[in-house]
């Protein structure tokens, strides 16, 4: 399958079994992000991986705390875009899933130096070698903004050093859901060319 056919029947999967994955596996979707381009090859970006449930749990509930609180809050359709995306939230939130990380026996924080400009951007380019790789190995894969949500403090117990900030989160394991027909995908995004 060609690089271009793997991006097309790529998914973000939020439906995970509880089988794990093997310390190898990750090592080499880890090795995968690290192959990525950077400003400078500065390479900014480290990881933290989580396999054990009780951390994991704990993240998703610090990130579920504070979405729980903005959708309480007056600016709450403000904040979230729409009463639709407000609505879809509270219902996420109701129940006792993990609504952040859905029940993925594996969670990479994706972490950069506080203060690199380029960082952010570098790291979103390790990300998506991560998935892309872990996609092509029959592992499902999601990228979760949420992470970002997280107490401070309960992101450094996880692992995060203080001189660090949190891109995003990575959620991998196996899924019965990855077959099917992916989103519809808008290929006119070309704004300008200048010829």
């Amino acid at each position: 399958m060609s690089i271009l056919d793997l991006m097309r029947e790529r998914r973000s999967i939020r439906s995970y079994r509880p089988d794990p994955l093997s310390e190898d596996q990750i090592k080499t979707i880890v090795e995968a992000g690290c192959l990525a381009p950077s400003a400078y090859n500065a390479q900014p970006w480290s990881f933290v991986v989580l396999t054990n449930r009780d951390a994991i749990n704990r993240l998703s509930a610090s990130a579920r705390n504070y979405l729980k609180s903005k959708t309480e809050a007056e600016d709450a359709i403000e904040y979230f875009g729409s009463q639709e995306r407000l609505d879809r939230i509270k219902a996420r939130l109701q129940g006792e899933e993990d609504s952040v990380f859905y029940g993925a026996p594996c969670v990479i924080l994706i972490l950069m130096p506080k203060g690199d400009d380029y960082a952010a951007c570098d790291c979103g380019l390790a990300s998506e070698n991560m998935a892309i790789y872990a996609w092509e190995q029959g592992i499902a894969s999601c990228f979760i903004g949420y992470a970002r949500l997280c107490k401070r403090e309960d992101l450094i117990a996880a692992g995060m050093r203080d001189d660090q900030d949190v891109v995003c989160a990575m959620t991998l394991g196996y899924s019965d859901d990855m077959k099917g027909k992916g989103l519809d995908r808008n290929f006119n995004k070309i704004q300008a060319w200048q010829k």
